[in-house]
């Protein structure tokens, strides 16, 4: 899974320079404030493309469907129990594979507003409740990890309009199973064609994680 990511070691630049090989990029710089400890619901960064170039955006860690317009994102009261509840800051590949019953929370997302979501790392723990210890994940190369994403667009009642986006996570293979069994589906410059058309991805594709790409530092 990804539920805590960093972004402390990206920058505006790196980004920039990654995106504009494969399209143009429309969005002016931006100051991208990196975090170390990045957590679901917060505002990150995320590249999509809009009218044949990349547009980088912030958007809600935690999908949130468009269909449920209209109503709260939070409690309008306390024990109201009318906010949005679902946790969404993942979705699993499995949902998309051939012959899968796909989640309404998910599916018009995949086949219409899918992302690249940037990273410099992110965390798993191990070991009992009273003693979790925290590994981190990086490239072996020192580039950025740009996770697979999808976005969605809602208007709350209490928030307004608002972008939101997950990650997908695929079972873990290699090293990696050592610490989680599910993994970010982390992409290569070459494997953003396929992604980010409507196409729909193979299930190779979808499930590939390549975990020798990456180390763990505890």
């Amino acid at each position: 899974m990804c539920g805590r990511f960093d972004t402390s070691q990206l920058t505006w630049q790196e980004l920039f320079e990654a995106l504009s090989v494969f399209l143009d990029v429309k969005t002016s710089p931006q100051n991208l404030q990196p975090d170390a400890d990045v957590r679901p619901t917060t505002d990150q960064w995320l590249a999509r493309i809009e009218d044949g170039a990349f547009t980088l955006a912030k958007a809600r860690w935690g999908l949130v469907p468009h269909w449920r317009a209209g109503k709260p994102l939070k409690d309008t009261a306390k024990g109201a129990d009318d906010g949005f509840k679902l946790t969404t800051f993942n979705c699993r590949v499995e949902n998309f594979l051939p012959g899968a019953k796909r989640s309404a929370v998910f599916a018009d997302a995949f086949a219409k507003r899918r992302c690249l979501v940037p990273a410099s790392a992110w965390y798993e723990w191990t070991g009992p409740k009273d003693h979790r210890v925290k590994h981190r994940f990086q490239r072996s190369d020192g580039s950025p990890i740009w996770f697979a994403g999808l976005w969605d667009r809602c208007v709350a009642a209490d928030v307004g309009e608002f972008d939101s986006f997950t990650i997908l996570t695929a079972p873990s293979s290699g090293g990696l199973a050592a610490y989680h069994d599910r993994a970010p589906l982390c992409l290569e410059p070459e494997d953003w064609t396929a992604w980010l058309s409507k196409d729909p991805p193979s299930q190779a594709f979808l499930t590939n994680i390549r975990p020798d790409r990456f180390e763990a530092r505890s």
